[in-house]
């Protein structure tokens, strides 16, 4: 269902979400119709949370294909919202500081999480000082079906300590102050994924 049309949002915070979005879809974060990302905006009319509606292919988005959310859950303008918009109001409220999320389906973490199903603890472990830096920012949450109320409490429940968020057999939930943080969380740990399965480790 579709809300009313999408009040003026301020056009730097819409171009964020846009350029956030192409550039995670160039990288091979977001292929598809799959991901989404949100941003709160202290808007005229208290805290709104910009998300990238349902069905859209994140790399050929514009200003249209966002929608417009109240902190509780309310559709107020454009949609259909993100399947996951559950995920990331969980998020904000567990995460006073986050600001911006970001939801990807990085391919080598996603392969990493199929190697390592059974020895989790072995996810991005390797023997560089980098890994332990960015492996101490990433918690795991335990399966769960997408849009799920299930996986919105357990990523929550992990993001109020860690600002990246791994669903196993899911993806990755980057949480920071701006979009541009979050993309630049899941870059490093996607590269990570990439050197661990290079290194065979």
């Amino acid at each position: 269902m579709c809300a009313s049309p999408l009040p003026d949002i301020p056009s730097a915070l819409s171009e964020s979400l846009l350029s956030c979005c192409r550039e995670a879809w160039r990288t091979g974060g977001l292929l598809g119709f799959n991901g989404n990302a949100s941003l709160l905006w202290d808007g005229p009319d208290g805290p709104r949370v910009l998300m990238t509606r349902s069905g859209v292919c994140k790399g050929r988005m514009n200003a249209a294909d966002i929608c417009l959310l109240h902190p509780d859950g309310r559709l107020l303008a454009g949609g259909p919202a993100s399947s996951e918009g559950a995920m990331h109001l969980a998020v904000y409220a567990a995460r006073p500081a986050c600001r911006a999320i970001l939801h990807t389906h990085p391919p080598h973490l996603l392969a990493l999480g199929i190697r390592l199903a059974d020895r989790m603890e072995d996810f991005l472990r390797l023997p560089l000082y980098e890994s332990e830096v960015w492996r101490a920012r990433l918690g795991v949450a335990l399966p769960q079906a997408p849009g799920s109320r299930a996986l919105a409490e357990g990523v929550a429940a992990q993001a109020r300590q860690f600002p990246a968020v791994w669903m196993s057999g899911h993806g990755l939930c980057a949480c920071g102050e701006t979009l541009e943080e979050a993309l630049g969380l899941t870059e490093q740990l996607e590269h990570l994924a990439q050197i661990q399965l290079l290194s065979g480790i």
